[in-house]
């Protein structure tokens, strides 16, 4: 279980003290990050399973999902580069390179060995998306088409996540694989209630309802289950990070965990606008 505060990653090198005070950062890290609204009862996934997405409210996400994918990708380097531990700066570079194209094994989330392919960009999955449903090019991956909510979570995380500070960059990792791989390998209750299963959910019923009755071929959906299926793999990652982290000289505790918070309030704010956006587009 990859949120179980169960979970034993703490090295065999701490001693009784510092074990303690691990104990105490997973706790915090439980309160602080894991009862977070964005992951325990986000407003717009949970609407969206239920399968009452039209097709407007449909290329809606697309486009915002889009220009976080596209301008996620200068996030992402930014953290690799300015990760204050090995065991971060190669997760980082994974998660960047898988984003780009190259494959992943979806347990380990290790690209070592993988092939790259310029189809398996993620954004040229979304393009797929886009072109079934007529969504005009120069809409996908641009700045420009993103709402002002989709905007401020970007500057969000680039101010954690993509942050000079290794331990504030580290902290918004933390939360937001937290948030990203959330119920993934627990139970099929808490696997149902994961934002990205949220989403297929959704896809899946909107294809049946619009698309499938008319003839059409279903909106392909493989980059929302790939990420669901990847998730575990990330998560696994960013829990050995934490024990690098922990570990370093000058953690701080406290700026920690304001970096995972203000991350996952960003995050909020994403969906929120997607919210907010599908109710003035209900029909």
């Amino acid at each position: 279980m990859i949120f179980s505060l169960n979970t034993s990653i703490a090295s065999d090198k701490l001693n009784k003290g510092m074990q303690k005070t691990f104990e105490s950062l997973k706790k915090t890290i439980e309160k602080e990050f894991f009862q977070h609204p964005v992951i325990v009862n986000n407003p717009y996934t949970k609407w969206f399973k239920k399968g009452l997405a039209n097709t407007e409210q449909v290329k809606d996400l697309i486009i915002q999902f889009s220009v976080f994918s596209n301008h996620f990708i200068v996030v992402q380097c930014k953290r690799m580069v300015y990760a204050s531990t090995i065991e971060g700066e190669e997760a980082a570079r994974a998660i960047l390179l898988n984003e780009c194209g190259v494959g992943m094994n979806v347990k380990t989330g290790s690209i070592e060995g993988q092939k790259f392919t310029t189809p398996n960009a993620h954004l040229n999955w979304l393009r797929k998306m886009a072109g079934m449903l007529n969504i005009p090019s120069d809409q996908i991956g641009r700045w420009s088409a993103g709402t002002e909510s989709t905007h401020k979570f970007l500057n969000g995380l680039d101010k954690t996540y993509g942050s000079l500070d290794g331990i504030i960059g580290a902290g918004a990792s933390f939360a937001i694989e937290t948030w990203a791989a959330y119920g993934i390998g627990r139970s099929k209750e808490e696997e149902s209630n994961n934002f990205w299963n949220e989403l297929v959910v959704g896809l899946e019923a909107y294809n049946a309802k619009y698309r499938i009755p008319k003839n059409l071929p279903p909106v392909p959906i493989g980059f929302f289950k790939y990420h669901f299926e990847t998730e575990a793999g990330h998560g696994v990652s960013v829990w050995k990070e934490l024990e690098e982290t922990f570990n370093e000289k000058d953690f701080d505790e406290e700026k920690y965990i304001k970096a995972g918070k203000i991350a996952l309030e960003s995050i909020y704010t994403f969906w929120l606008g997607l919210d907010e956006a599908r109710k003035k587009l209900e029909k």
